[in-house]
């Protein structure tokens, strides 16, 4: 039994039953299946997510694919659905059977008027708030690097390789763990490169292939020796491999970097819009394209990308930015440091001071050794090169951390 209200139209509300809706369909899934069921206040009505229904008898539909349990009785078989259709149409769906002794159950009937209550209301309860568009203000831009020379192409693989090319063939990488921008050289073959990928077998080849052509592409191929150094090699052949600059948010974890309403769906470059948002169905189809809430046109947009943590990194022609959204209470760490040398010779005294909010803890690890706060004094008994690791976190588990290699000899005061 389904009820389903058509939120296109605000003026036609309507509520309709019937044994399967949609077209896309799959089996009742199974408890080791099912790794979270949310819970859900269907209709504001109290309703646990566990609870026990002997003398209910439960119909063993097939359910379109696009539906989220959220009841599940102590057998552990799912009970209700919740979710929007391919049509962006809300839906609920019970697997619950409609007979006299079900009508008489109050467990049933809460599920029932529930979930329809939660379909037709035009309120933001439990099931819709968090799926409310964002406002700009939720957003902060951060510039994490600048002074490109006409920047071209983006491409993000992990914390030490986010690539950067420019429409000259020069290539650069940003180190997002250490915080620095590395030169690669000037690659002239690379010249109007229009997309990068990454070798599904990179951590033993190090090859990133570059595409050129909209759509029977060119690709060639660099190595990358390590995040400072790279060359190009001979390869090249003909890929009918789709090019266009795209990331998909990871629907599959927390996401904790990007605001509710974007997790599972398709950022692109819009020649026309600047970020445009596809939400898809579970069979990736697209069912509705909308404007990115940050950026336009005008901004000469370039490439957009994904962290780890879900935050945005989008390419400008002439810099790097950094787009993170605010939780609950603020925005999550971003955090560097600055050093000074105060001993002319050894041992040398140094002085590091922590670059963030003040309302973050500060962790430091020097040499085996931790600091907190955000400004701190370590002695090194010799020149060299040291590795220095500062993590900035708070109460919410959000954390960001920065390892860089700092050169401790004469006098000095470095970022």
């Amino acid at each position: 039994m389904i009820g389903t209200y058509d939120i296109q139209v605000s003026n036609n509300k309507r509520i309709w039953f019937e044994q399967m809706f949609g077209k896309l369909e799959n089996k009742v899934p199974e408890r080791k299946d099912l790794d979270i069921i949310p819970v859900l206040d269907l209709g504001e009505m109290g309703l646990s997510p566990l609870w026990k229904m002997n003398a209910i008898s439960i119909v063993h539909p097939k359910v379109p694919k696009y539906l989220k349990p959220v009841l599940m009785n102590l057998e552990g078989k799912t009970i209700s659905w919740f979710g929007v259709s391919e049509f962006s149409n809300k839906v609920y769906y019970t697997s619950l059977k409609i007979d006299t002794q079900s009508l008489h159950n109050q467990d049933f009937l809460k599920s029932l008027f529930g979930g329809i209550l939660s379909v037709i209301s035009t309120k933001n309860e439990v099931s819709t708030k968090l799926d409310t568009l964002p406002e700009t203000t939720d957003f902060r831009i951060l510039n994490l690097a600048k002074g490109f020379d006409q920047a071209g192409v983006l491409a993000y693989f992990s914390s030490k390789y986010c690539l950067i090319l420019t429409q000259n063939g020069e290539l650069f990488n940003y180190h997002t763990l250490s915080k620095e921008l590395i030169s690669l050289g000037l690659f002239d073959s690379l010249k109007d490169a229009v997309a990068i990928t990454v070798d599904p077998e990179f951590e033993s080849n190090g090859y990133f292939y570059f595409y050129f052509g909209e759509e029977k592409a060119t690709v060639k191929r660099v190595k990358m020796l390590n995040p400072q150094n790279a060359e190009i090699d001979d390869f090249s052949l003909e890929s009918s491999l789709p090019v266009k600059n795209v990331f998909l948010s990871r629907s599959d974890s927390a996401n904790m970097g990007m605001p509710k309403y974007y997790q599972g769906k398709k950022f692109s470059l819009s020649k026309v819009d600047g970020i445009e948002v596809a939400s898809l169905n579970n069979d990736q189809e697209v069912i509705d394209i909308e404007p990115f809430v940050l950026f336009e046109k005008k901004d000469s947009l370039q490439g957009i990308a994904q962290r780890e943590n879900g935050e945005m990194l989008v390419l400008r022609k002439d810099g790097l930015n950094l787009v993170q959204y605010k939780s609950e209470k603020d925005f999550p760490p971003f955090v560097s440091f600055a050093f000074k040398n105060l001993s002319p010779k050894a041992p040398y005294k140094v002085d590091f001071e922590a670059i963030t909010d003040d309302v973050f803890d500060k962790e430091w690890e020097i040499l085996g050794k931790k600091y907190m706060g955000k400004k701190v004094t370590h002695v090194f008994k010799i020149a060299g090169e040291y590795p220095i690791k500062l993590k900035a976190y708070n109460q919410n588990g959000q954390a960001d951390y920065i390892l860089k290699t700092v050169k401790i000899g004469k006098a000095s005061m470095l970022k």
